[in-house]
């Protein structure tokens, strides 16, 4: 049987979300992306959760994040995500019109999940302490 869209995205946003302690600023940053990607789309959301980012790696909330959207993206209109969101923000660019809705699409559905995860392992990780 063919897996389901939203399991193979939910199955995204919890690897994305595996490792991360769900801090008070990721999870206000994960409960506003479905909205920010609403208002403002792919590219700018994208660009904004990288120019926050203070390193390149996955240690960081806003590089995890924005690589988590523009990986999913790219793949479901058949671009190669690169190691470097930067070029995949690049190559996303050059999609033709009807790709890149797809792809905005595609992130905007996974940031929904990416949202309930990160308010679910907040929420758990408080009852531990």
């Amino acid at each position: 049987m063919a897996e389901r869209i939203d399991h193979g995205l939910a199955r995204a946003a919890a690897n994305a979300l595996r490792d991360q302690v769900v801090d008070a600023e990721l999870r206000t940053r994960m409960r506003g992306l479905p909205a920010m990607l609403q208002s403002s789309g792919l590219a700018a959301t994208c660009a904004f959760l990288l120019a926050k980012a203070k390193n390149h790696e996955r240690s960081d909330a806003y590089w995890l994040t924005a690589k988590t959207l523009l990986d999913e993206a790219a793949g479901a209109v058949g671009i190669d995500p690169n190691p470097d969101p930067n070029l995949t923000l690049d190559a996303l660019s050059q999609a033709t019109g009807p790709q890149y809705v797809l792809a905005e699409t595609r992130a905007a559905m996974l940031a929904l999940w990416l949202s309930r995860l990160a308010q679910a392992k907040a929420i758990a990780q408080k009852e531990k302490t």
